[in-house]
């Protein structure tokens, strides 16, 4: 009996501590579910359809960008693309000693060469070997257009028809070995003989360039490795000049032609996309993501740039009561089997700018700070392959097409540099609203509601 009048009392005791060990927990607030006490919610929409297509400029500068672009490689996605390159060697500055040696008669010429540093950037197979062929300018290079002072992708420059010289070696991208050309003797002798002489086309640097105009280096027919960058502000490419003496003691000697004009140095870059996904078509320049083809590109070297627009964007308004969009976040994703470490390499940072309906390229979109342009590297999958992305911050330029009507055809680029400016040809392949949902392009933006 008196074990059961206790029953009563000890239930009691336990629904209390119960009672009081709840209270010291606060709810936990689940994205997409109520507050507690409250019609407010946090919701997450990544459902909002991004609309992927790929912008075709029909040509772009690429003078003074003091870079050179040469060699050619096939992709299985954007075609063949072929780099060549024009420049100007300069007057040579001759050294005092070179001054004194030269005119004597024991001073003897041994070769002239022209000289290529890579940079250490390639895109493609670099383990073929790298096949050229140099050509002397009929021409002196102009500007195409007057009014712009540029040359273009597409400009071009009188040769002579055979060549001065070919290349074809491998080249070690780790090790950045010289590209060395021997040009031909009867052209160094003639230089030799007329620097000996103080001839007058060594005299001025505008009669120099009057003798001799320049030279454009292209990849050769066979060649189908990579393209590969050779920078001209450090004087990685010049033109040089073996002579020795032999009394009293034998002794090299050399004499550079550092490149001049450097205005007027261009790339030509021409590429064939026949059978890819732009392939030309007379009028058009941009090309949607389609079931066919569910994704688009960037490559600002060749005027590729990918566009994203978001058309049923405004939408988002109708989701109950919007109080204020929180966050959105641009999660760009690269197709597997699109990219790799050794060939195809996916741009190491990217940037967006703001175009619309016209297609412009208009002001770059920045960071947090308010200063600074947003730049993101890749995160890449190594192990899976199936979570490699960029991801932007988006929030205030969602928020401005949110709050604007008429902003369907608001939308931005997405490149790894202006075209104008671009010295490379590195590119990227973006799983559009077609693809499994593992490789979507998707903007993930966070709500606060009221229903």
């Amino acid at each position: 009996m008196l074990i059961h009048r206790r029953v009563p009392y000890i239930f009691t005791c336990c629904l209390l501590i119960t009672g009081l060990i709840s209270s010291c927990y606060k709810k936990d607030i689940q994205v997409g579910s109520e507050l507690a006490n409250s019609h407010t919610r946090l919701i997450t929409v990544d459902t909002v359809t991004a609309v992927l297509s790929t912008y075709v400029l029909d040509s772009f500068p690429t003078s003074g960008n003091s870079f050179i672009l040469v060699g050619n490689y096939k992709d299985p996605y954007l075609g063949n693309t072929t780099a060549s390159t024009f420049f100007q060697p300069g007057l040579p500055t001759l050294s005092g000693d070179a001054q004194t040696v030269l005119p004597l008669k024991n001073s003897q010429f041994d070769s002239l060469e022209l000289y290529m540093h890579p940079s250490g950037y390639y895109y493609g197979d670099s383990t073929k070997p790298l096949s050229l062929s140099v050509y002397q300018l009929t021409d002196q290079p102009d500007y195409t257009n007057v009014g712009t002072n540029k040359l273009y992708n597409t400009s071009n420059i009188g040769v002579f028809p055979t060549p001065l010289a070919t290349f074809s070696q491998k080249i070690r991208p780790s090790l950045k070995d010289s590209v060395k050309i021997r040009l031909p003797d009867t052209l160094g002798k003639a230089f030799f003989s007329k620097i000996q002489n103080k001839a007058n086309e060594f005299l001025t640097e505008a009669a120099f360039l009057d003798y001799f105009r320049g030279l454009c280096v292209r990849p050769s027919n066979n060649d189908t490795g990579a393209v590969w960058g050779f920078n001209i502000a450090d004087s990685s490419v010049r033109m040089r000049m073996h002579f020795h003496l032999n009394l009293p003691t034998h002794s090299d000697q050399v004499i550079d032609f550092i490149l001049t004009r450097t205005g007027y140095q261009f790339n030509r870059i021409i590429t064939d996309r026949s059978n890819t996904p732009i392939a030309h078509v007379p009028g058009q320049n941009e090309y949607f993501a389609s079931n066919k083809y569910p994704y688009a590109f960037t490559q600002a070297g060749t005027g590729v740039m990918l566009k994203i627009k978001w058309p049923a964007l405004r939408d988002l308004l109708k989701i109950n009561e919007v109080v204020r969009l929180m966050s959105a976040n641009l999660i760009l994703r690269p197709v597997r089997g699109t990219y790799d470490d050794a060939i195809y390499q996916l741009p190491t940072k990217l940037f967006m700018t703001q175009t619309d309906a016209s297609n412009l390229i208009g002001a770059s979109l920045i960071d947090s700070t308010g200063a600074t342009i947003q730049y993101r590297n890749p995160v890449i999958d190594r192990l899976y392959g199936i979570d490699t992305y960029y991801n932007f911050n988006v929030t205030s330029y969602i928020n401005a097409l949110i709050n604007t009507p008429g902003s369907g055809e608001g939308g931005i680029f997405i490149m790894n540099a202006n075209p104008g400016g671009a010295n490379q040809i590195t590119r990227g392949v973006f799983g559009s609203a077609q693809q499994p949902t593992t490789f979507q392009t998707k903007l993930v933006v966070n709500l606060l509601t009221i229903d």
